[in-house]
């Protein structure tokens, strides 16, 4: 289960990192494609942005999945050795 969880948070990342790049290069595609200074000053503040933003969002929402599942993977080493402990305890005492 971790594993999977894991394995979803970097494939979201890294989903998330080509989404931008796509984004990116397409407004570099249309904006050379276009022959009006307009049309290009459009495409940069309308998609440099939006794609900067979902990147920065993305990147942001997993370093906190990433803190906070190991933060619950704490709480199990505690569990599981509170756990043990008092098992030893009332097994030998």
């Amino acid at each position: 289960f971790f594993f999977f969880f894991f394995y979803f948070q970097y494939s979201f990342f890294f989903f998330c990192l080509s989404f931008f790049l796509f984004s990116s290069s397409l407004s570099f595609f249309f904006s050379s494609l276009s022959f009006s200074s307009l049309f290009f000053f459009l495409s940069l503040f309308f998609s440099f942005p939006i794609s900067f933003l979902f990147f920065f969002f993305s990147y942001f929402l997993f370093f906190f999945l990433f803190f906070f599942h190991l933060f619950f993977y704490f709480l199990f080493f505690l569990f599981f050795l509170f756990f043990f402990f008092f098992l030893f305890f009332f097994l030998f005492f």
